[in-house]
């Protein structure tokens, strides 16, 4: 069976990356459709599966803990993406952080404030009333999991080739590892350049 199916591994936050990039927009105007991208892994014969079959896409995406505002419109997102044909949802979790330049703009207010002898605080509050600062959000997990999956699934033999749409070289050695079991990956990008190299390295 495993030389004849092949397996794909989405990394959603590269996906949309790469898709607004190519589109010119932002990547959180971008919003992959899960049936596309099962048509796109089915349909794929230029010689990257050698003419093996598809056997199931493995999606990957950071999800937002219960109690955040953004918590249920997403879930209703990931169940919809669950219940599609060919699709197995693994998520990891988005972290929030205060944007770096938050801090580095206050404080010039703070100082500009004491500079032409106006109140600090309420320069800084007529500031916000013009300018909202939001949280910059990572995934985490992410990666780890895409990386436990392909070892994984390649040590028992699951498939003979791995189609991987992800950049990040933390992925590397578990491509490696997956390698050393006997199985291929692939690597799909519009460019070689949004691969790190040490991935790239590894699937030509």
């Amino acid at each position: 069976m495993s030389g004849s199916s092949y397996v794909g591994f989405v990394d959603v936050g590269f996906l949309k990356a790469e898709g607004a990039r190519l589109l010119g927009a932002k990547p959180g105007m971008v919003r992959p459709e899960a049936q596309a991208v099962v048509d796109w892994f089915k349909g794929l014969d230029c010689g990257a599966v050698d003419g093996a079959s598809f056997v199931r896409a493995y999606w990957y995406d950071g999800a937002f803990e219960p109690g955040h505002s953004e918590y249920q419109g997403q879930r209703q997102f990931f169940d919809a993406i669950a219940f599609t044909p060919g699709v197995q949802l693994r998520l990891g979790h988005i972290a929030e952080r205060t944007p770096r330049l938050e801090k580095p703009i206050v404080d010039a207010l703070r100082s500009t404030g004491v500079a032409l002898g106006i109140e600090a605080d309420k320069l800084i509050a007529e500031f916000r009333r013009h300018w909202t600062f939001h949280p910059e959000r990572h995934q985490k997990g992410v990666d780890t999991l895409i990386a436990l999956d392909l070892v994984r699934l390649a040590g028992r033999g699951n498939f003979g080739t791995a189609v991987l749409l992800a950049g990040d070289r933390d992925v590397a050695e578990a491509v490696r590892a997956a390698q050393d079991f006997g199985q291929r990956v692939v690597v799909a990008t519009p460019s070689r350049r949004s691969l790190a190299r040490e991935l790239a390295q590894l699937c030509r």
